[in-house]
């Protein structure tokens, strides 16, 4: 059996997976609406119903840029994620205004500030978790800094990475629009995106209709997706998203933070003892995954290589991320157990690891059993 710690895609457990293949019945094609619904009562109750369409996070992403391509936006960059999304905004021709946070470091709230007193700002956009980091920053105290300074403005949040982990309803309640794609924290395969919005976002997109076009056009597809049969979403990830509501139902969010923070103590403890420091501050470490410093002489790239032999599956550190780390996404569904057999087959590597060769010993090679 394999196991799973990369962040995008994230791990789909097998009962979501078998529930894709559940066949199309009676009343498929109001099936987007009933779990809006089931999400709102559950997850987001302080928002409208959210919209659920086919799209990938980068697409939400997109979206987002081009709901406001007219607005003075200012973007929060911290990691892999929301560097993305300043990408794709470049990509768009949009100029927004950033402000950089040292990766794995908490926020100058002071430096926020003053940052959004030298102009008026239209819309702020931050990643909430960044599942390459592990970082989580403090949404109340950037959303109240931004409501004092900038009164009238929106502000959208990528929770991709931290949905269902029990920042939902928070969230929710703070910031104006939520994004969220399928291929992380939701626990689902790539392809579904959700919006998440409040009566005041949603007044405002609807008369705010600057785009072109049927895909991005955000007050189209709200009026003409519920009558519409062409807009509906693939049903196989409609069946997944139902299963996965369950799931999380069934574990109850307390226990499956709960969990997810014992799996990160694991990792904390084996990090420790081998020497390994924590990318990211105590302040903004997230519950669902952890970056690690890797030694010299060692690199990332072999370390997941030769746990993917075992089927193991980790990953190197991305984009600006230092050169030397090493992601293990333990969210979703992870367990003590999964992480205890990641740790062995580590273990294993560099309890074996000839620093001068930069290989395994072949003679250590022979020996090496699936875990």
């Amino acid at each position: 059996m394999s196991r799973w710690f990369l962040p995008n895609p994230a791990s789909v457990s097998p009962g979501v997976l078998a529930a894709q293949v559940t066949p199309p019945g009676a009343g498929t094609l109001l099936r987007p609406s009933i779990i809006s619904e089931r999400l709102k009562e559950f997850f987001f109750p302080k928002s409208e119903l959210p919209v659920i369409f086919s799209c990938t996070r980068e697409g939400l992403l997109q979206m987002s840029v081009e709901w406001f391509n007219d607005r003075n936006i200012m973007m929060i960059i911290n990691g892999p994620m929301s560097q993305e999304w300043l990408d794709i905004a470049d990509d768009c021709k949009k100029t927004v205004s950033v402000f950089d946070i040292a990766y794995g470091t908490e926020p100058d709230m002071n430096a926020f500030g003053v940052e959004l007193q030298k102009e008026s700002f239209d819309v702020l956009m931050f990643v909430e978790t960044d599942v390459y980091m592990g970082t989580s920053l403090n949404a109340a105290a950037i959303c109240e800094e931004f409501r004092s300074k900038c009164p009238d403005g929106l502000i959208v949040t990528d929770i991709s990475g931290c949905v269902f982990c029990g920042f939902d309803e928070i969230l929710s309640g703070l910031t104006d629009i939520c994004l969220c794609g399928s291929e992380m924290a939701l626990g689902l395969p790539p392809g579904l995106g959700i919006t998440i919005m409040n009566e005041r976002a949603h007044t405002r997109l609807l008369a705010h209709n600057i785009m072109n076009g049927r895909y991005f056009n955000y007050p189209r597809n709200t009026v003409s997706r519920s009558a519409s049969a062409l807009d509906a979403p693939a049903y196989p990830l409609l069946n997944a998203l139902n299963e996965q509501i369950d799931t999380v139902l069934t574990e109850g969010i307390p226990d499956r933070v709960q969990r997810m923070a014992a799996v990160r103590n694991y990792i904390y403890e084996w990090a420790g003892a081998r020497g390994f420091p924590i990318l990211s501050v105590p302040q903004v470490c997230a519950v669902n995954c952890t970056a690690i410093e890797i030694p010299a002489g060692i690199t990332p790239q072999e370390m997941a290589e030769h746990a993917a032999r075992y089927g193991v599956f980790v990953t190197a550190g991305v984009g600006q991320m230092p050169k030397n780390s090493l992601i293990i996404y333990h969210g979703n569904d992870t367990t003590p157990a999964d992480i205890m057999a990641l740790i062995r087959v580590l273990d294993r590597f560099l309890n074996d690891y000839d620093t001068r060769q930069r290989r395994i010993p072949p003679a250590m090679r022979r020996q090496e059993q699936k875990v």
